[in-house]
């Protein structure tokens, strides 16, 4: 069983990573979805899809498209007092096959955080990160299951496995993080008519603050800068990040309404005295545009660059 898979492994690695950054809309080894919302009245519809279809059968039985999906819920619990509290499961995918589960369902100990899915070995259970087949989505609905919006996961591409219990985001067993995240456009905040909501995860854990420079700019060009703190995982509105974006105090005539953009780039990573321990916090996000109750849309955030970081996952 263990000669399968190592030799699996050691071919597949051969072809190394060809994106230094995440990707977009394609498969991948790694997916990262920055959000799932169980809270009451909220619900997150979580798919995965198994792009292999190779059924060629191996000595043991299992097919060279068959992948065991280990996914790692990061929450916070219903009171408040655990952020980024670690469950998993483990969903074995055959060829071509695609599975999707309610988040409350399939993690009921958190409420609401993020979520890694990586692939393992069938057989072994040994990490394999190079298998570019995985694609997904989430849907965010309401507690009756009526799909309000959804976006795509983070995609990162595989390498080699160097099986120390740790997802590294390095470039050589997965691609790295971005470096910085964009909204590409939004329109100004006025409560009940456009609102935004905006999440924000890092990978640093429940034990550190994650300083972020945030820039944002009307479209006049005019550029406004800030500094926001939160501790693993946040969802709240724009306004809550950046005051500008109630009043952007742009060009009225432009459009119907003003619209803006903003730069978040990652400071320094504190502990929870506010002591500097290291800088760079590597982060990702989604963020959700909502006009009046007509109209609900939300994508993952824009990048560019990249930084390695890393995420412990329960054996």
């Amino acid at each position: 069983m263990k000669k399968f898979a190592l030799a699996l492994t050691a071919a597949l690695s051969l072809a190394g990573i060809a994106s230094a950054q995440p990707l977009h809309l394609q498969p991948g080894s790694a997916l990262i979805y920055p959000l799932f919302d169980s809270q009451p009245q909220s619900a997150t519809v979580l798919n995965v899809t198994n792009t292999n279809e190779d059924r060629t059968v191996n000595a043991n039985g299992f097919r060279a498209g068959d992948i065991l999906l280990h996914y790692v819920y990061y929450g916070k619990q219903a009171d408040g007092s655990t952020v980024c509290l670690e469950f998993d499961r483990f969903e074995l995918l055959t060829p071509a096959d695609t599975l999707t589960v309610l988040a409350s369902d399939h993690n009921p100990e958190g409420e609401v955080g993020f979520l890694t899915v990586t692939s393992q070995d069938p057989e072994t259970g040994d990490a394999v990160p190079n298998f570019d087949f995985l694609i997904g989505s989430a849907y965010v609905a309401n507690s009756a299951i009526d799909i309000m919006w959804s976006y795509t996961p983070y995609s990162f591409e595989g390498g080699t496995n160097n099986n120390d219990g740790i997802l590294d985001f390095d470039g050589t067993e997965y691609s790295e993080f971005p470096d910085t995240l964009f909204i590409d456009s939004f329109f100004e905040e006025d409560d009940g008519v456009f609102n935004n909501k905006v999440t924000l995860m890092s990978t640093s854990g429940q034990d550190y603050i994650n300083e972020l420079d945030v820039f944002t700019y009307n479209n006049k060009e005019d550029r406004f800068s800030r500094t926001f703190k939160f501790v693993c995982h946040t969802t709240v509105e724009l306004s809550e990040i950046t005051t500008v974006a109630r009043n952007l105090n742009g060009d009225p005539n432009e459009f119907a309404k003003e619209t803006g953009w903003v730069r978040f780039e990652g400071r320094n990573i504190l502990d929870l005295a506010g002591n500097l321990v290291t800088a760079d916090p590597a982060i990702l996000g989604v963020i959700v545009q909502i006009v009046r109750t007509d109209f609900t849309a939300g994508h993952a955030l824009h990048y560019t660059g990249s930084q390695s970081t890393e995420l412990p996952v329960q054996p």
